[in-house]
């Protein structure tokens, strides 16, 4: 019995201790939830603009993983579609970059409604020294543009799968 018992812990054990806790977070403006991991810090910013930054991957990490969540309101959007954003989209963004690389584009469902995941990277012309990628999600819903964007660097994916697990949690109200 005492073997069955020290196999049962030796079992469960690892999928206990290194479960990851998630926070749910709640947009004041009642516009949205989101769910995160409980080891990355939520902070809100001018505009009412939502991020989301991960804990720090080694001890000289200098730069945290981020996701931003922002919402504008227009009834302009209320007759758009996310065809609609691009490639006027693609082309502000590739302005901003230097060595800008698209990486995709791609349609998919988000709330049921139409999304579309845009990903390039490229060195940001306001700091050069670090080569970015940006994987950014576009979807209108009632009157909003929800835009949510996720900014690692480029030779890193260890927060790829967490950020998309992040974004896919996002709910509209």
């Amino acid at each position: 019995m005492h073997r069955k018992i020290y196999i049962l812990i030796l079992v469960l054990f690892p999928l206990l201790s290194f479960s990851q806790v998630w926070k749910t977070f709640t947009d004041t403006a009642g516009k949205f939830t989101a769910s995160y991991p409980s080891n990355w810090i939520n902070k809100i910013k001018e505009g009412n603009r939502v991020f989301f930054t991960s804990p720090a991957d080694s001890e000289p990490d200098n730069f945290y993983e981020n996701i931003n969540i922002s919402v504008s309101e227009k009834e302009v959007f209320s007759g758009m579609t996310v065809k609609d954003l691009f490639p006027t989209i693609t082309n502000s963004i590739k302005k901003e970059f230097t060595g800008y690389e698209e990486e995709g584009i791609r349609y998919f469902k988000w709330n049921n409604i139409d999304g579309a995941e845009f990903i390039y990277s490229g060195y940001n012309k306001n700091n050069e020294s670090l080569k970015i990628r940006t994987t950014q999600w576009f979807c209108f819903y009632r009157s909003r543009l929800y835009v949510v964007t996720f900014v690692a660097t480029a030779d890193k994916n260890i927060y790829n799968e967490t950020a998309s697990k992040i974004m896919s949690s996002i709910v509209f109200k």
